[in-house]
């Protein structure tokens, strides 16, 4: 017999914790998780997305999900900017220009590096 141990008006947020039960072997399904998705103005009346499971692993499941709410299986080594990343800088004149156009014509320019031959 399955019972519900959580609901969530995000279908999205739904299928990350409905992952993250399985990966753990909590035997878990999504109940109304399509409807929600066509019929997203009424996820509210029908009470979300309901993340069911098994009676015997119910417990378990509702301490897990309480677990990711606090935050307590964050990983350890994420940044404080999540935009923080190693981004190449924009070396040539040709990308800059590529760049420029593309932002101000909303157009990309197929700009090509011409190879410099040795004399």
């Amino acid at each position: 017999m399955f019972v519900t141990v959580a609901s969530f008006l995000d279908p999205l947020e739904a299928r990350i914790v409905h992952g993250r039960l399985t990966a753990e072997g909590i035997d878990a399904y999504l109940a109304d998780e399509q409807q929600a998705i066509n019929d997203w103005y009424m996820r509210q009346a029908l009470g979300g997305v309901k993340i069911r499971v098994l009676r015997e692993q119910a417990e378990e499941a509702r301490a897990l999900i309480a677990q990711l709410a606090q935050g307590a299986l964050a990983l350890e080594n994420e940044s404080a900017d999540p935009m923080a990343r190693d981004a190449a800088p924009i070396d040539s004149l040709s990308q800059r220009l590529a760049f420029l156009g593309l932002f101000t014509l909303g157009l990309p320019l197929p700009w090509r590096r011409r190879r410099q031959t040795g004399v």
